[in-house]
């Protein structure tokens, strides 16, 4: 159901592991999101801490958090990704927060 609103593109830039210098090494890949959504909102990082988002979208790749979003020629880091289910259960998306 959610295909339907997949129409607008980004480059994801999936964390794939680390360089020797500690810097994050990417693999990137064109994928399709629910439009840009800016607007503040608090959402919780990785380790649990409150940080401020300053933008959200919505797509089906197993997005995770220290991932990259490509918008506007900038790379957004992902601050959360919180998959979400219809009510049977079934995993339709990911909400993304930036």
């Amino acid at each position: 159901m959610i295909e339907n609103y997949l129409n607008e593109t980004t480059i994801w830039k999936r964390v794939t592991g680390l360089n020797e210098y500690g810097e994050p090494v990417t693999e990137s890949k064109e994928i399709k999101i629910v439009p840009w959504k800016g607007g503040h909102k608090l959402v919780r990082d990785a380790q649990g801490r409150e940080v401020v988002s300053v933008a959200r979208t919505k797509c089906v790749e197993p997005v995770q958090v220290g991932d990259l979003l490509q918008y506007e020629g900038r790379d957004w880091p992902v601050l959360a990704s919180n998959p979400c289910s219809f009510f049977n259960g079934v995993r339709s998306h990911r909400e993304v927060a930036l």
